[in-house]
């Protein structure tokens, strides 16, 4: 249901200013009236969203998310802290911030160096591992090598110009002085590597660069180094670069274990430090009094009032009052349900916020969504597994979003073990073959056309009860024509079921004036409250009701599938193959079984149900309230 909901109204002393937003902040039951402008910042707010800009920094580059995991008792260190805004502190926690991101930053950019470093030397060796006999024959014999890109260039022409000058100059010369060799990469590089007498050094590299070749050079600290000397040590860097790194990536986990959660939780208070800060400027002042004011539960009024008198006693004043019609659109939806129903929220939060004055459905769409989808899955096995699945979803630390979504399992396998024993069905027809289990109700898969017309009855109330919340909804906002139309509907419903009774022959036939009757006041108050539209609409709720089928088709579709799977075994016998497949399909449905009686089942909530009376443009409720550490979350 829907909270009632107070103005609040508080004036205070200004010296008192700070305390009192303290004090809010910490019950955190008061939505503000209007919502602080963060641009519009005093100067502590500034300096302090700079260091919380500063933590979140520091937080991304240690690669730190865990938010859920951050300790109450840190949490309450932070606070202690930063207690006061003084400008000691601030500049002390700017201090230690700006120490430890120069600290790790120089960590980052030592691993960042050590990376290049390793993979220039890795792609260094691999180029080289092209020519290693030929270089390590041709330094054996006391020659000077280099490796060039020849794209462009025809090899055999400047080898021989440089043979013919070494010749030149040493006429006793023997054999090939000049060897060389040519390789083409997979990605089509030419890549040239030469030998040369180390006197013949500049000439070779004159004549190569004449040919537009491109030298080649050894990477960083190797450059002026012989490839002899260069290759034991890019070699032995190559082994030892990747310990530098993993200790570094020790270092820095470990930082982030010990570091991350701190300055997390520094993060969380500093935000909050900021958001009163933000909410302390936007306070009406006038000489030494100031004034806030919001929105309260009614049901938190009592519990508000005697939390700020025991603290502030008579140096504030509250008053509080119900809201006016007109004020409706901004007073903030809040909504309480039975804690069995709490988890069907989750199906409002995908759609606009209840008006203040609107009806919540949360407990309608907890008792008819495992209804509707416990009756497609009809199975006491595939309910069990999804028993279990809810469950562990529940008792799984993590989103709440998850555990609420456990909790809707656990209900959807609930009915769904209801509606498998009233069809007598354990994973198929497994149940009769070893148990001799017989359906409570019918088997659906024999006789279709009951459970049909079963669900086509279940539409029937479905939607009929979506008219009646839709006419309740038109009387408590005043718009007439929502209720006229939607009376309408109902009325000309039941002008349908009083024909069909009829023709059943279940009411005598001088009754005929009752379903025309009904029927003429419907189409009277259709044309008053929606005119030609409201027609329309009551012939679309018709394929609305029609809809409902799809319950017994979708439940229908599974259980034959369920008894495919396990004829496999009686085809192939205990077989691997035949136990296999039948698992296969088993599984198959199953996930089919799940998701399809979700959507299904939600796309009659959405669209058949609440689309005849759920009315938004309704204002969260967000009272100004500290986050819980495990629920906490950048946003």
């Amino acid at each position: 249901m829907i909270r009632d909901m107070l103005f609040f109204g508080l004036w205070g002393l200004v010296v008192d200013r700070p305390r009192i937003i303290g004090k809010l902040h910490d019950l955190g039951v008061v939505h503000l009236h209007e919502e602080p402008l963060e641009y519009v910042s005093p100067e502590t707010a500034a300096e302090m969203k700079i260091l919380r800009g500063k933590a979140l920094g520091l937080l991304e580059s240690l690669g730190w998310s865990e938010w859920v995991s951050i300790p109450r008792e840190v949490l309450q260190e932070e606070r202690a802290l930063l207690s006061t805004s003084d400008e000691t502190m601030i500049e002390a926690v700017e201090e230690s911030l700006d120490s430890f991101s120069a600290r790790l930053s120089g960590k980052s950019r030592m691993k960042a160096d050590l990376e290049i470093k390793f993979n220039s030397i890795k792609g260094a060796l691999r180029t080289i591992s092209h020519f290693d006999t030929f270089i390590r024959d041709n330094t054996r014999s006391g020659l000077e090598i280099s490796i060039w890109w020849a794209q462009k260039a025809s090899i055999p022409e400047p080898a021989a110009r440089i043979r013919k000058i070494v010749r030149d100059k040493n006429p006793l010369e023997k054999g090939d002085g000049i060897p060389y060799l040519l390789r083409v990469t997979p990605g089509g590089e030419r890549i040239l590597a030469i030998a040369y007498p180390p006197e013949f050094r500049e000439v070779v590299r004159e004549i190569l660069l004449s040919e537009q070749c491109i030298p080649w050079m050894l990477p960083g600290d190797y450059e002026s180094m012989t490839f002899r000397e260069a290759l034991p040590l890019m070699e032995a860097a190559l082994e030892e670069i990747p310990r530098g790194i993993d200790e570094i990536d020790r270092n820095l986990k470990a930082a982030r274990r010990e570091w991350g959660p701190k300055l997390g939780a520094l993060y969380v208070i500093l935000d909050e430090k900021v958001e009163e800060a933000l909410v302390e400027s936007g306070s009406e002042t006038r000489g030494e009094v100031f004034r806030f004011s919001g929105w309260v539960p009614a049901d938190e009024k009592d519990e508000l009032a005697a939390r700020l008198k025991t603290e502030f006693g008579e140096r504030l004043f509250l008053r509080w009052r119900e809201p006016q019609p007109g004020e409706w659109p901004e007073v903030p939806t809040s909504l309480k349900n039975p804690r069995y129903f709490q988890p069907f929220e989750l199906f409002l939060k995908l759609m606009p916020v209840i008006s203040y004055k609107g009806l919540d459905p949360t407990v309608l769409i907890g008792l008819f969504f495992p209804l509707f989808g416990g009756c497609m899955v009809g199975d006491m096995g595939y309910g069990l597994v999804i028993g279990v699945l809810g469950f562990w979803l529940r008792r799984k630390d993590g989103r709440p979003i998850m555990k609420d979504v456990g909790c809707i399992l656990f209900y959807l396998a609930a009915w769904s073990i209801f509606w498998g024993a009233a069809y007598g069905e354990v994973f198929g027809d497994l149940g009769h073959r070893f148990l001799h289990l017989e359906p409570l109700w019918l088997e659906r898969s024999q006789v279709v056309l009951p459970v049909m017309a079963f669900t086509v009855g279940l539409g029937f109330a479905h939607v009929f009860l979506g008219f009646l919340m839709g006419v309740v909804q038109g009387l408590r906002t005043g718009q007439r024509h929502l209720w006229m139309e939607r009376l309408g509907n109902a009325i000309v419903f039941l002008a349908l079921l009083s024909v069909m009774v009829q023709v059943k022959g279940w009411l005598p036939g001088r009754l005929f004036t009752i379903p025309v009757t009904l029927l003429v006041l419907g189409l009277v108050l259709l044309l008053a409250g929606g005119g030609m539209g409201g027609l329309v609409e009551a012939l679309g709720s018709v394929g609305n009701v029609l809809s409902y089928v799809r319950i017994a088709a979708i439940g229908l579709s599974s259980a034959i599938l369920a008894t495919v799977a396990n004829s496999f075994v009686d085809s192939l016998g205990v077989t691997f193959f035949g136990v296999f497949m039948a698992l296969a399909i088993h599984l198959l449905n199953f996930a089919l079984a799940v998701a399809g009686s979700s959507l299904h089942s939600a796309r009659l909530q959405y669209v058949e149900f609440l689309g005849k009376f759920h009315a938004g443009g309704g204002t969260l409720y967000k009272p100004f309230s500290r986050r819980e550490p495990g629920l906490w979350k950048r946003h």
